[in-house]
């Protein structure tokens, strides 16, 4: 609310109890009314462009030059792991890449939120009835979950409470774009275990390397992955013997079969378990497992 102009702020105080838990976006869009996703309130009141222009001086502290870096790929992170994303014109340099977004027509505010104990739906999946730990694939749309569960597999693995015979791992967490643990001044404000470490807005092919070289983790938490660097550091990190659990967007097996660099990912066999997830009822549910081979897998160890 303190990002929003003041009759946009009365719009989502007047949400109840109830709507307000369920919040997870608020949309400006110029020229239509507000919008929210997971809370079913309609609102009236039509968005103009000062508000945008207001909801981003105050995110970026009225420097938007200052947040060029982040604007670039879309968006800019708040203290807490939210994220404002946001469409308009873009502005290119002279070799046609993105150098930052200008005159904008939306805004996206994402609302993330711990949620402790959500990694019980997969905690079967990804260990064996021995306490082995699997490198895993969380894959699921936009909205189904994924950074959620990632954020309580770290803090269950590093506090050692995944299972009972799961012990707790040194466990490392490449944040790119600080949503996983949502670090303010590098500093974690979700609790992401006592045994993590956290690279803050570090990308995650060279954030995956420094694990490797200076703090010997046993597991290594990144999110949305989708280069062939990132395969390649995936890749190296298994050899190291380190787990991987990271997430990709996806609705099914064909999904990551037709993409190249995830179909290489596959067949250097770097991820024993693929967990597919749907939304349903506001939390993320299991919808199936696929193992190394893409068999699914039928049981999970209870």
């Amino acid at each position: 609310m303190r990002l929003l102009p003041q009759e946009l702020a009365e719009a989502v105080a007047d949400l109840d109890a109830a709507q307000g838990e369920r919040l997870e976006e608020v949309r400006l869009r110029v020229g239509r009314p507000l919008a929210f996703v997971g809370a079913t309130a309609r609102v009236r009141r039509i968005v103009k462009v000062e508000h945008l222009n207001h909801v981003l001086s105050v995110a970026t502290g009225s420097s938007l030059y200052a947040a060029e870096p982040e604007l670039r790929q879309g968006f800019v992170t708040l203290p807490g792991g939210h994220r404002i994303g946001v469409a308009g014109r873009v502005v290119l340099d002279g070799a046609d890449r993105v150098r930052t977004i200008r005159d904008f027509s939306s805004v996206a505010i994402r609302i993330a939120r711990e949620v402790s104990g959500c990694a019980a739906e997969v905690a079967g999946f990804i260990t064996r009835s021995g306490g082995e730990l699997l490198s895993s694939l969380l894959v699921g749309p936009p909205l189904s979950g994924k950074t959620t569960l990632l954020r309580d597999l770290a803090r269950q693995l590093g506090d050692g409470t995944l299972r009972t015979n799961v012990a707790a791992r040194r466990v490392g967490i490449v944040d790119e774009r600080s949503e996983i643990a949502g670090s303010f001044r590098g500093v974690p404000q979700f609790d992401v275990g006592a045994q993590t470490d956290v690279l803050d807005g570090c990308p995650k092919v060279e954030g995956m390397y420094m694990m490797l070289r200076a703090l010997a983790p046993e597991v290594i938490i990144t999110d949305e992955i989708g280069t062939a660097a990132d395969v390649r550091a995936i890749t190296d990190a298994a050899r190291a013997g380190v787990v991987l659990i990271s997430s990709v967007h996806a609705n099914a097996i064909d999904d990551l079969r037709r993409r190249p660099v995830l179909a290489s990912l596959i067949a250097a066999r770097a991820i024993d378990r693929y967990v597919f997830l749907r939304r349903s009822g506001g939390r993320a549910l299991v919808s199936g497992v696929f193992d190394a081979d893409l068999h699914e897998v039928r049981q999970a160890w209870r």
